[in-house]
């Protein structure tokens, strides 16, 4: 009876030092009573109205909640971000406009972008490919067509854009499916990192990413940009191009050699045209060189697009490595010889007016001194005329 006892009292003291004294999470006690603990759900759809965005519903469940999106809209699977309008129609592929070798990926990037427009709140309707495998297959088909442009001899401008487009509205729809923070992927010709963050509210502070050839510094408020816009997640990628090393400028029909590997980088933010905090990117020479490289991203604001320098700074150089300084996002690299695109062709279009302006000028002038002579001279026989 004693031992029963016993047994009794450490099964009663165990119970008190084990209790729990603080409710789960999605959970709250309305009162302050340490010694009474009567946990309540909280209904964060109450709580905070702009869990879902604008558009979305939020559906309060026990500890939890989720949000539906209206046809049109997608969290892509992830049912506690704010719903974001999905445009399907970027990924349609029109003759011309789309590059050669990325029709049968860009199909299957707008067949799950449907399937999340069409998505319910249990889920998608049909088989949605993961970020990952989208992810490989992008690398995949990039390393193709990199290797399809290269065996042309040449790369020309025009289908350098359609390539590096296609590129970045791929990320956008692949970013946000990916389940890891960090995501690298690396071919013989392609090299990837994704960072992605999920929160309630949008990260904070430094961001790094680097890859073989390329290092990439920037923050996560630039990465989200405006507060208003952010949707429950942020990302950013750093793509190295291994097989971009010459282009051919239709404008100036000049071949121009390439210092690094091309790097694309690209961000949530669809507001990157000019950023208050500058990006910083550290490339390796392809070669050692004495020569200060140009830092230049691609342009394609007024034509099929060339390498400018404009927004971008060259912070410091030695023999192997650049560091540039850009206000602004697209595809960089290092230039040893630079056709500034519009800026260029402004110079060009004032140095020939210029050009214009002194020969009319000496051509005036000489006609001046010539009529001066004539008349001088006429005066001259004049006078003599008349003394004689």
């Amino acid at each position: 009876m004693g031992a029963i006892l016993f047994l009794l009292i450490v099964a009663l003291l165990k119970d008190q030092g084990t209790r729990v004294t603080r409710c789960a999470n999605g959970f709250t006690q309305p009162n302050s009573n340490p010694e009474f603990l009567n946990c309540i759900d909280i209904d964060e759809c109450v709580e905070n109205q702009h869990f879902c965005g604008e558009r979305g519903i939020c559906v309060n469940q026990l500890g939890s909640y989720l949000c539906k999106c209206p046809t049109g809209f997608s969290n892509y699977d992830n049912r506690q971000t704010q719903c974001a309008e999905l445009n399907c129609d970027r990924y349609e592929t029109q003759p011309g406009q789309t590059v050669p070798g990325f029709d049968s990926f860009l199909s299957l990037l707008k067949n799950n972008c449907l399937v999340l427009n069409s998505s319910t709140s249990s889920g998608p309707t049909r088989p949605l490919s993961t970020g990952d495998v989208l992810l490989t297959l992008l690398v995949n088909t990039t390393d193709v067509v990199q290797l399809g442009l290269q065996s042309n001899g040449h790369r020309s401008s025009s289908e350098v854009t359609k390539l590096l487009r296609t590129i970045e509205i791929s990320f956008r729809l692949i970013a946000p499916l990916l389940t890891e923070n960090v995501t690298r992927t690396e071919t013989n010709h392609t090299e990837v990192e994704i960072m992605v963050r999920r929160d309630k509210t949008p990260p904070k502070g430094p961001v790094s990413l680097t890859n073989e050839n390329t290092q990439l510094d920037t923050t996560w408020e630039t990465v989200v940009g405006d507060d208003q816009n952010y949707l429950g997640f942020a990302y950013v990628f750093l793509l190295s191009y291994r097989n971009l090393d010459s282009l051919k400028d239709n404008t100036s029909h000049q071949s121009q050699q390439l210092m690094s590997s091309a790097a694309t980088v690209s961000v949530s933010n669809s507001n990157t045209t000019y950023l208050p905090q500058q990006v910083n990117l550290t490339f390796n020479h392809l070669q050692s060189s004495d020569v200060d490289p140009t830092c230049v991203y691609w342009s394609d604001e007024n034509g099929p697009g060339v390498w400018s320098g404009r927004g971008c700074t060259l912070v410091i150089s030695n023999s192997t490595h650049t560091l540039c300084s850009c206000n602004h996002l697209s595809t960089f690299a290092l230039l040893k010889g630079i056709h500034q695109g519009q800026g260029s062709g402004q110079l060009s279009l004032v140095m020939w007016v210029g050009v214009v302006v002194a020969l009319t000028c000496v051509f005036l002038s000489l006609i001046t001194t010539l009529w001066c002579r004539f008349v001088s001279r006429k005066r001259r026989g004049g006078r003599r005329l008349q003394q004689d």
